[in-house]
């Protein structure tokens, strides 16, 4: 069975991947894909050709002031999307064909709903978080001021609407032991084909 992990920036989503990863499961990040396709040459000619040489550093694509651009600007946020989405989905298509023979396979995709890329998952347990640690964690993991912090978040779907969309909810809003918990409860659902 393939079941997606999303949830909004800063939620946890890390947390609880890393988890299951050192419970054995495999992960699929498409955050790493993405990466990745950063280093493809026909990504990187369209990001140059798209947003200017300016976000090159070293013949690489400079992830901070492309991430100034985009998520300053939602047309050039849509623009990366459309260039990005496609070689991320092949990639994490041709993944999750590698795996698919394993009982669960987790695909942890921070814009899973935004990217239209829940038809590649039977099921999905969205991470969810208290807003203002949300936000507090945000701006204290990348350094950010309250307003880019808010600019991120606000480039998502909100996580209370993930979490109707989602198949199981994960509350990480209190402890790590209790988030453990909470995806220990889920997994022997899923176990049982739930």
């Amino acid at each position: 069975m393939i079941i997606g992990i999303t949830g909004s920036i800063a939620c946890g989503k890390s947390l609880v991947s890393n988890y299951l990863q050192e419970k054995g499961y495999t992960i699929i990040d498409a955050d790493k894909i993405g990466h990745m396709a950063l280093e493809n040459d026909e990504v990187k000619k369209q990001l140059v050709n798209k947003f200017g040489k300016s976000i090159l550093k070293d013949n690489e694509v400079n992830r901070v002031t492309l991430g100034k651009l985009v998520f300053e600007n939602n047309e050039n946020l849509k623009e990366l999307n459309n260039i990005i989405h496609p070689q991320i989905r092949k990639n994490i298509s041709e993944q999750i064909q590698v795996h698919k023979n394993e009982k669960l396979v987790f695909v942890d995709v921070p814009l899973l709903f935004e990217a239209k890329f829940d038809d590649l998952v039977e099921k999905i347990i969205v991470i969810s978080l208290d807003e203002k640690i949300q936000l507090e964690r945000l701006m204290n993991r990348n350094s950010l001021s309250k307003e880019e912090a808010l600019q991120r978040i606000k480039s998502q779907i909100p996580v209370r609407e993930k979490e109707k969309l989602g198949d199981y909810v994960v509350d990480n809003s209190f402890t790590q032991e209790n988030t453990y918990n909470q995806v220990d409860r889920i997994l022997e659902k899923l176990k049982l084909g739930e």
